[in-house]
């Protein structure tokens, strides 16, 4: 028992140790622990598969669910500042889940045989990702191909698979090192499945039966250092030089959002970082390098929500606060600015919508309420965009129309801080004053959604700007880790990224996942920065997660025939 304790916390601990954000801000050449984190675990299944007692399913779950569930606490352990109930969630359903993958692996292999269990294990974690991207409590920030997130210089080519290939490559790292590792103690003899003992074994025989030993493993060596090679290959042929050039600026306001940021207002705040903005302007033109050429920029990112007090779509030219803005654009009418904002529209009984909530008690008034982003350019009307992955808890209540049947308006204080926001079908690209510039205004939470911003590419975005507030979570690895996400979706669509953050990280990133001009945790400014447009799709944009879909096939098809087989047998 207490083995196979330790076993399951070291795979969490592995798993935990380099993932994205832990050790801050910063770039890893090699996250190798994900390659072989899951063998501890396999070999507690494993055990349990060979033992003579009972509820092998429920105790496989248990264990997994421990050390699945430390994995979760320990990557996202910040949600706490925000409320303690995100963690017990994270920890309790996506700890729980992916436990239960592990424990209809186990049960396949016995009841089938070892070679479809490891079929089942990736396909089964395949079809769980694919399917925490779209139900009620959607949770993809632990998507194992995420794990790169770090080291974009050994996934250049995610931009064939997307980020599901990252979750291919550690789990069929992991089951060919667990399928090797049975193999050498079968010819050895060896019945111990000690994994320290092992390596102590392996490493401290003579030269030549390290060679041997080594030899043995040559297969796990292949699949480990293989797609590094392909991602070398692919990052040095790269060119990105042919690329039209253009200039951008983000704005990080680093307001704290629970006792600054919104008893700020938006009058304040608009006039504050427009005279800030033309004095950086204006400044450029005292430089003497090649930017004095353009002191102006093209596109002007800010952060999520930076018009927080609500802005009647209908009549949003009367919002005073955007006139506040309307002054750059006065002296700098080729520039175009790209704002977030808390938006609602009011209905009548006719118009109202799916998502549209009443106007107190009686009467036929209705309104929606949206995170949306707007781009502000000389001579052009507003449009807006409205966030459409929802974070739970916080901007929707799960299950919400159901529950409203039996609660009624309980519902509205349910969903979270801003109650159950609307969301809309289709994703929004907008042009600029220089119509050659198509950006993609991803919203915070959205950018760790692979499948779906890369449909902001499809429909012909040839830049991304992330709007983002991550401030709740204080000064953790909670935006770092944010950040670092970002850096595949760069990679997997080839997109240049202008990530604009209220408090956290904000940066330009480039087609390779690297970022420049960063501002971090408590800088507070304006970066401005030449970036690039491209027009062209990568595999991943145009043909979207063909792993994610084989695995959402697979998976059901593989149950059906075990339950099948098991029942013919019987």
């Amino acid at each position: 028992m207490l083995k196979k304790i330790y076993h399951s916390v070291f795979t969490a601990l592995l798993l935990t140790i380099f993932w994205p954000g832990v050790w801050g801000f910063a770039n890893s050449s090699f996250n190798f622990t994900f390659l072989f984190a899951f063998l501890p675990l396999l070999l507690v299944e494993y055990q349990i598969r060979s033992d003579l007692k009972k509820k092998k399913f429920l105790r496989t779950f248990l264990f997994s669910w421990l050390s699945l569930g430390l994995f979760n606490a320990g990557t996202t352990f910040w949600v706490w500042n925000a409320h303690w109930s995100g963690v017990l969630a994270t920890v309790l359903i996506n700890g729980g889940l992916m436990g239960l993958i592990i424990s209809i692996y186990g049960w396949v292999s016995r009841v089938h045989s070892q070679r479809i269990g490891y079929w089942t294990l990736v396909s089964g974690w395949l079809a769980f990702e694919v399917f925490h991207e779209s139900w009620a409590f959607s949770f993809p920030w632990l998507d194992l191909g995420h794990a790169f997130a770090s080291s974009p210089l050994i996934i250049q080519w995610y931009e064939f698979t997307g980020h599901r290939g990252g979750l291919f490559w550690i789990l069929v790292s992991n089951l060919i090192l667990f399928d090797t590792f049975l193999a050498f103690k079968r010819k050895r003899g060896d019945a111990s499945l000690n994994i320290f003992n092992s390596l102590i074994e392996i490493f401290s025989s003579s030269r030549q039966s390290l060679k041997d030993n080594l030899k043995f493993f040559r297969p796990v060596l292949l699949i480990w250092f293989g797609p590094v090679a392909l991602s070398l290959i692919i990052h040095l042929n790269f060119n990105s030089d042919i690329l039209p050039e253009r200039l951008g600026s983000i704005v990080q306001p680093n307001a704290d959002p629970y006792e600054e940021k919104f008893q700020t207002s938006d009058q304040a705040q608009a006039k504050k970082w427009a005279n800030s903005l033309i004095l950086s302007f204006s400044n450029r033109l005292n430089k003497s390098n090649r930017e004095e050429i353009r002191n102006a920029p093209d596109v002007v990112v800010f952060p999520e929500t930076f018009f927080h007090e609500g802005i009647q779509e209908s009549h949003a030219n009367a919002f005073k606060p955007i006139h506040e803005l309307d002054s750059i654009l006065q002296l700098y009418p080729n520039t175009s600015l790209l704002v977030g904002a808390s938006t609602y529209e009011l209905y009548n009984e006719k118009q109202k919508t799916v998502t549209s909530r009443k106007i107190g008690k009686s009467g036929n008034k209705y309104y929606d309420v949206y995170n949306s982003a707007f781009v502000l350019s000389a001579n052009k009307t507003l449009n807006f965009y409205h966030k459409s992955k929802l974070v739970v808890g916080v901007e929707y209540m799960p299950f919400g129309r159901l529950i409203q049947k039996l609660f009624g308006d309980l519902t509205i204080p349910m969903g979270g801080t801003s109650g159950t926001l609307a969301t809309q079908e289709n994703r929004d690209v907008f042009s600029l004053a220089d119509t050659t510039i198509k950006i993609a205004p991803i919203i915070c939470w959205e950018q760790d959604y692979g499948n779906y911003v890369r449909q902001y590419a499809k429909e012909g975005a040839n830049v991304f700007a992330i709007m983002t507030n991550d401030g709740w979570w204080g000064n953790t690895l909670g935006h770092s880790t944010h950040m670092q996400y970002a850096r595949i979706r760069a990679i997997e669509n080839r997109r240049w990224i202008l990530r604009s953050a209220n408090t956290g990280i904000s940066g330009f990133i480039d087609p390779k996942g690297c970022v420049s001009n960063a501002m971090t945790w408590a800088q507070k400014g304006i970066k401005t920065d030449f970036f690039q447009i491209n027009n062209s799709k990568t595999f991943y944009t145009i043909s979207g997660d063909l792993i994610g879909r084989a695995g959402t096939m697979l998976f059901p098809l593989i149950l059906i025939s075990v339950f099948v087989r098991k029942h013919v047998q019987s």
